[in-house]
């Protein structure tokens, strides 16, 4: 068990987790609720709307990657020491993630879950405003798949992971788990009281749930944390063209 789930020292510094704890407010309540003042009258057009989800995941990812930037780097000059080492983790975490995704989402569609709803959370991002993940891709294959790939694994990251799972797991591996499982289930949370719609917004958190868990997985065993954000970056690349198929194929 040891071999699996080693002891992690890795974690951002005080400084940089006490400047993320504000920016939760800033991701998760602000943006989302000034985004639709800002797109006033853009709101209900869903051609022009998508803009402002695009907006909200690039203007995540760039004050977030300022934010945990140092710890980024110092991460980075470990990893380029045995590249092939980190890149076969996020390999296996890629493989593990579709595998059992297929497993859960199979075994809550056989439950009566909604498999449409379940669909619309992936790719994975830290939340959704305007449109969901997979409507993003949908309406902008090109720019929907960039968002994805590139600013919202970052978003994730340092919300969630650099945030909550690496202290936390610092302390005791099990702790970090139970912390990503809580955390995650927030942002739904302040979703259900803005927008309503508990369905769908619960049916993501558990559509999301199994990733997250091996993408901290994967930051415990290689203790860096661009295994996680380099696993998530592939996951979502391919569920993006994956799911491009399934959208013509399934009516």
């Amino acid at each position: 068990m040891r071999n699996l789930f080693p002891t992690m020292c890795s974690k951002p510094g005080k400084i940089q987790i006490f400047a993320l704890i504000p920016a939760w407010g800033w991701v998760f309540i602000l943006l989302p609720m000034y985004l639709p003042l800002v797109g006033l009258g853009l709101w209900d057009m869903v051609e022009m709307s998508v803009w402002l989800e695009i907006f909200y995941h690039v203007a995540n990812g760039i004050l977030l990657l300022i934010l945990v930037f140092g710890y980024l780097k110092e991460e980075w000059s470990m990893m380029v020491l045995d590249v092939r080492d980190y890149l076969k983790h996020v390999l296996l975490t890629v493989g593990l993630i579709f595998g059992v995704e297929i497993l859960w989402l199979g075994a809550l569609f056989l439950s009566g879950f909604n498999i449409s709803e379940l669909l619309e959370a992936l790719p994975v991002a830290e939340m959704s405003v305007s449109h969901t993940s997979l409507f993003l891709v949908q309406l902008q294959p090109i720019l929907g798949t960039i968002v994805m790939t590139v600013f919202a694994p970052i978003s994730i990251c340092a919300l969630f992971y650099c945030l909550v799972f690496a202290p936390l797991c610092n302390i005791k591996p099990w702790l970090g788990y139970i912390g990503i499982v809580v955390a995650t289930l927030i942002p739904p949370i302040i979703d259900i009281i803005w927008r309503g719609d508990a369905s769908l917004v619960m049916h993501a958190y558990l559509a999301k749930l199994p990733i997250h868990l091996l993408a901290c997985w994967s930051y415990q065993k290689t203790d860096n944390v661009w295994t996680p954000i380099f696993s998530l970056a592939a996951t979502n690349l391919l569920l993006s063209i994956i799911l491009q198929f399934y959208i013509y194929l399934v009516p």
